[in-house]
């Protein structure tokens, strides 16, 4: 019987991948399989993975003809996957040695629909442990009632799907597995949201065995092009769940203060962009909010420091104007 299946995305990641198949090997179980997905790499990752993963205890490899993108990938390693339970990692991160035994034994005993854990932050030498956002570490927790409160930090803005482990028969049951193929970045935000909404349970652990690089070339923050805006189209999945569920008007407001801080953080880093992307960042944006219940984002704007709001009101006047024109 497979106990855990370790869901591995790997995409041009050449410098970081043998440091993420070195950490499933001192993980290794026989319980414990291991499915690594190359997203038709280029630069040599690929021929690494054909070296390293036969090597690896319970180590599969599969390999997509031309790169599908994350949603994708992730997807295809869930349909192979047969643990009980599943977790992921990204191909320039690393565990720490006995990190998913940890993690299965908290699993185990818990009995929730999937739990989160914190993380070690890697930049370049430094280290920093980030904690998971607050909430009672006890467990069963209901996972709508930690979406909010609106101007908190929840588990809304900790979208790291690596962090956590999950019941796969739950989330199957729940019809809450797979990400959304369309999306290429920001899948993990509607992910999330789904299983906050449609799942019975969670809970909350401080375990820190996940090292997560940031800053790297490979991460798909730093992609300067057309996917950057992928987090309008994920949003208005979010918005989409919410509005069939009982509790959606009240939460919505959560939905729609984090929509708008990213706006604003986007806009803020528009230069870094291609000028293709700077021009279709203030239209798409603005369409975004046009589209969605105006009471819920006045409602948010009302709640917001003046700053924000100003730049957000100038955005869609001045959308506004263009299709009046």
């Amino acid at each position: 019987m497979v106990t855990l299946s370790v869901i591995v995305a790997m995409c041009d990641v050449r410098d970081y991948c043998r440091t993420a198949l070195k950490s499933l090997a001192l993980n290794a179980r026989e319980d414990f399989e291991f499915i690594v997905v190359d997203d038709g790499s280029v630069d040599g990752t690929s021929e690494i993975l054909r070296e390293m993963v036969p090597r690896i205890p319970g180590a599969v490899l599969i390999r997509n003809p031309y790169n599908l993108g994350i949603s994708a990938t992730r997807n295809i390693g869930l349909s192979a996957a047969r643990g009980r339970f599943f977790t992921f990692l990204d191909g320039d991160d690393w565990y720490a040695p006995g990190y998913l035994a940890q993690l299965v034994g908290w699993m185990s005993e818990s009995g929730v629909d999937f739990l989160r854990t914190g993380h070690v932050r890697v930049y370049g030498r430094k280290r920093k442990i980030v904690m998971a956002p607050l909430a009672p570490r006890a467990l069963p927790l209901n996972p709508v009632d930690y979406i909010g409160p609106v101007d908190a930090s929840t588990f809304m803005d900790y979208p790291q799907s690596w962090a956590g482990i999950y019941d796969r028969e739950r989330l199957l049951e729940a019809d809450a597995l797979f990400f959304d193929e369309s999306l290429r970045t920001a899948e993990d935000r509607p992910w999330f949201y789904k299983l906050h909404l449609r799942t019975r349970s969670f809970g909350v652990v401080d375990l820190h065995g996940i090292f997560y690089r940031r800053d790297v070339s490979t991460s798909l923050t730093k992609v300067p092009d057309e996917r950057q805006l992928d987090f309008l189209p994920a949003f208005r999945l979010i918005f989409d769940e919410l509005d069939r569920h009982p509790r959606g008007y009240e939460l919505s407001f959560k939905a729609m203060r984090t929509l708008c801080a990213l706006i604003v953080i986007h806009m803020d880093r528009a230069e870094s962009y291609d000028e293709l992307i700077r021009g279709l960042l203030p239209e798409r944006s603005a369409q975004t909010l046009w589209d969605l219940p105006q009471d819920v984002l006045e409602g948010t704007l009302s709640g917001m420091d003046a700053a924000r709001v100003n730049k957000l009101r100038a955005l869609m006047s001045r959308h506004q104007g263009a299709a009046a024109r």
